[in-house]
């Protein structure tokens, strides 16, 4: 939420470590930028999300969190069957039209692809696996047999 109003996500760093310890010690790394000004009610929410369990916000059912101001008007019942503000147009499955591009202005332009091989049953298999990104299987027959479960 906050990278999504901020721009940028809030433990950011170069190294793993870093973001870690940024994590941790969230009472002195949590910043909300002055040059992008939340709502109360967006900031509260966050800080309400971000604190020590026993007052996390939501640590008694998503009840709370949907009672939340933050999302006052939300109608909840209807939400999965109202239309989406935007939709946007794709050329196909893979149309990244709609994403920034500014991070890409730091790779080099001019790259000599002359000596590299091109494998493209990658891409075509990676295409086909599209359609099955988060799909996952449990076989619980065989953990039942094996009284696992």
């Amino acid at each position: 939420m906050f990278e999504c109003l901020c721009g940028y996500p809030p433990f950011c760093s170069d190294h793993p470590h870093d973001t870690y310890r940024k994590i941790m010690n969230w009472r002195e790394t949590l910043i909300f930028p002055d040059d992008q000004p939340l709502s109360r009610e967006a900031e509260d929410l966050i800080r309400r999300l971000v604190c020590d369990s026993e007052y996390r916000l939501g640590r008694n059912g998503a009840e709370e969190i949907k009672a939340h101001p933050f999302f006052a008007g939300v109608n909840w019942a209807t939400l999965r069957s109202e239309p989406s503000p935007y939709v946007p147009q794709l050329t196909s499955i893979t149309d990244t039209s709609h994403f920034p591009t500014e991070e890409l202005e730091a790779v080099p332009e001019a790259v000599d692809t002359s000596m590299m091989q091109v494998d493209h049953t990658d891409t075509v298999n990676a295409q086909k696996d599209l359609a099955f990104v988060g799909y996952t299987f449990k076989r619980f027959d065989y953990l039942t047999k094996k009284n696992i479960l």
